[in-house]
């Protein structure tokens, strides 16, 4: 039995072993990332206060039409009028 033959038996093949998973680089979503820290300015944390407010004054009722759809929208305007001034600048 020769080299070329042992080495096989070892999972070898002579050559330099390539690593089987190259890493890779995660690729993260710019807006994903402006978003977060949009969400943590002054008025975007008084929205989101004022949304989990009315959240749990509606779910203590059993029997209410109130829904959140206005505090919804004050948290969702407020968090994209923060990232429609930061999102272009990160974008090449």
């Amino acid at each position: 039995m020769g080299l070329r033959d042992e080495e096989m038996l070892e999972g070898r093949s002579g050559e330099p072993e390539e690593e089987e998973e190259e890493e890779e680089a995660e690729v993260v979503d710019p807006l994903t990332t402006v978003r977060e820290l949009c969400e943590q300015t002054e008025k975007c944390v008084k929205a989101r206060e004022k949304l989990e407010l009315c959240e749990v004054r509606v779910s203590a009722r059993s029997h209410t039409q109130e829904e959140c759809t206005e505090e919804l929208f004050d948290f969702l305007h407020a968090r994209d009028h923060c990232v429609a001034h930061k999102l272009f600048k990160n974008l090449k």
